[in-house]
């Protein structure tokens, strides 16, 4: 609650390389939020993410135009996942939305995210039906990354549903204490449980710049997903060496039977020999690598570095 009585609604977004975006964006966050001012406050986290632009002097500028809009710049580009933690570590309300601040997750959906709440939901997600102009191979792309993160995956996420939510002040409070440097919000979400509704929209055509998430980062988001919430390939691993030694001594058999009975050896020693030693080779290293890749965030977890250093506030 505010000094005013109402209840106090936090949004939180990040922003990298979005100067045109910012503007445009608390423009619209200010308009949805003034037809819900009798009864709710807002407050509106803009985080910059190491902003190669003037995005940062943007969001300055615009918070000296209102008190209600705060920034937050991180000392460099931390990511889009870090970013928003810095923001929702910030938030104060009783309940708290975040999305991206490049106008493709429209706050004119506000309210019904709000209502959800108000009508007993802790966690309101948003189903984005579709994305205006948005490229063949991008929703491809987006398939196969729902699809590769719930196969491995111990927490299922559904397809459509990104980092657009509202969160009640105790679920964020649950959110808060989780520092772990792996962050998938994706998944941390449903994990936390709570009872929860979704609120279905259409995504936007971005209007000013390009997309932060590339071929590359979603790979990499990709991975996130299932090294934070699966130790399924280390599973697979083991089930594969299972299969491969007995598949092994089942070939042996065979062609130490099929001598026995023939008197012929079917197949080259040395091409069987030279093949084998290939194929374990290449299971091995890539064994080592999915290993490697799971030392690699532990590493990262025991170092306990901050998760993000911020160098500027305007609040």
């Amino acid at each position: 609650m505010t000094i005013t009585g109402k209840k106090l609604i936090s949004i939180v977004s990040p922003a990298y390389n979005e100067a045109e975006n910012v503007p445009l964006m608390i423009e619209e966050v200010k308009k949805v939020m003034e037809t819900l001012s009798e009864k709710y406050d807002f407050e509106y986290i803009i985080v910059n993410d190491g902003s190669v632009d003037n995005t940062w002097d943007v969001i300055v500028d615009e918070t000296k135009k209102d008190g209600r809009i705060k920034g937050i710049c991180l000392s460099r580009n931390f990511s889009h996942q870090i970013a928003l933690t810095a923001g929702l570590d910030n938030a104060t309300g009783d309940a708290v939305i975040y999305c991206d601040s490049d106008l493709q997750h429209p706050p004119e959906i506000f309210p019904k995210l709000i209502q959800e709440w108000e009508n007993g939901s802790f966690v309101v997600h948003t189903y984005r039906r579709s994305t205006e102009g948005e490229p063949v191979f991008k929703k491809i792309m987006s398939n196969l990354f729902y699809q590769f993160v719930n196969l491995f995956s111990n927490v299922k996420i559904e397809k459509g549903m990104a980092d657009f939510k509202l969160l009640d002040k105790s679920v964020l409070d649950k959110l808060k204490v989780m520092r772990e440097h792996n962050r998938f919000l994706r998944g941390l979400v449903p994990w936390v449980g709570y009872s929860s509704s979704r609120v279905e929209y259409s995504a936007r055509k971005r209007l000013h710049g390009k997309p932060w998430y590339n071929l590359k980062r979603n790979l990499s988001f990709a991975k996130s997903g299932v090294l934070a919430f699966s130790v399924e390939p280390l599973k697979y691993i083991g089930y594969l060496g299972i299969f491969l030694t007995s598949a092994s001594i089942l070939i042996l058999i065979f062609g130490a039977v099929a001598y026995l009975v023939t008197r012929e050896w079917y197949l080259s020693p040395v091409f069987l020999i030279g093949i084998f030693n290939t194929f374990l080779m290449g299971l091995v290293l890539s064994s080592l690598g999915i290993m490697a890749l799971y030392i690699t965030y532990i590493y990262y977890e025991v170092l306990n570095r901050p998760l993000y250093i911020v160098s500027k506030r305007t609040f």
